[in-house]
C-alpha cells in the first residue's frame, strides 16, 4: 500500500508541474548491490538544485501557483526510509526532473 502511494504521488507531481509540452514519463528499475535502484524522470519544469533536499520535507513547496499541501514529497521520503532506503532528486530548472531512490532487495 505505502509503494502504491510512494508511485502515485512522484506520478502525479510529474503531471502536475509539466512544462508546455505534453508530459513525458519514464519508469526504471534496475538491480544494484543488494538494493533496487528506481528512477521516475520527467520533462517537467524542473527543480533549482539549490532546493533538492529542503523538497521532501513536510509543507515545504516551491510553486505555490499549482495547488497542493506540500505533503507528497515528504510522504515519499517517509515510505522509502522506512523501507530502509533513500531517495533524492537530480534535476535543473526547464529540464524536468528524476527523482530516484532504493529499496533494499527482500
Amino acid at each position: 500500500v505505502y509503494l502504491v502511494q510512494l508511485f502515485q504521488n512522484l506520478l502525479s507531481n510529474s503531471i502536475k508541474y509539466r512544462g508546455p509540452d505534453p508530459p513525458l514519463i519514464h519508469v526504471s528499475a534496475e538491480r544494484g548491490r543488494g538494493e533496487w535502484l528506481i528512477a521516475v524522470r520527467d520533462n517537467g519544469i524542473g527543480i533549482d538544485p539549490k532546493y533538492s533536499s529542503q523538497i521532501f520535507g513536510i509543507f515545504k513547496r516551491l510553486n505555490r501557483k499549482v495547488p497542493g499541501t506540500g505533503m507528497g514529497l515528504a510522504i515519499c521520503a517517509r515510505v522509502v526510509e522506512r523501507c530502509g532506503g533513500r531517495i533524492w532528486v537530480e534535476s535543473e530548472p526547464g529540464k524536468g526532473a528524476t527523482f530516484k531512490f532504493t529499496l533494499p532487495f527482500v
